[in-house]
């Protein structure tokens, strides 16, 4: 039996894709300046998930970005992680992300994001996990 929380990790992912997508040619992502030590690390795997979006490189984060438990969810569905990433991609606008604050507690993180979506400015949680060193997007709240 899968558990509830299980079953909404896709839906998440619909969530997480188009606010940090970025997907215009001179949209840019560079918040890992703006912190230090570990919250810096946090900020730059939301760096590398928005540059692995605008550059439609499924692939990179299916393998590097996402939590494995989230990764497992979308490859048990019909169109696997690269193609569920892959649709929404496809949907997802023209934001830039903002990351304004980052509490980290163990191996997970929080960090609140502002992007910029059809010109008004949506702020989300999204929900980071630490494995093998380098953090994963595991969600939004």
């Amino acid at each position: 039996m899968i558990s509830a929380s299980v079953r909404r990790l896709p839906f998440a992912v619909c969530l997480v894709i188009p606010a940090l997508a970025g997907c215009g040619a001179s949209s840019t992502t560079d918040n890992a300046k703006d912190f230090k030590g570990e919250q810096k690390a946090v900020a730059q795997s939301l760096d590398d998930f928005a540059q692995a979006a605008r550059d439609n490189d499924e692939k990179e984060i299916c393998t590097s970005l996402l939590a494995r438990e989230l990764v497992r969810s979308l490859d048990a569905s019909s169109q696997r992680c690269t193609g569920a990433i892959s649709d929404q991609l496809d949907a997802a606008g023209d934001d830039k992300l903002d990351v304004k604050t980052i509490v980290i507690s163990g191996r997970t993180a929080t960090a609140t994001v502002v992007s910029k979506v059809n010109g008004d400015d949506r702020r989300q949680t999204i929900l980071l996990v630490n494995q093998d060193g380098r953090w994963r997007l595991s969600g939004i709240r």
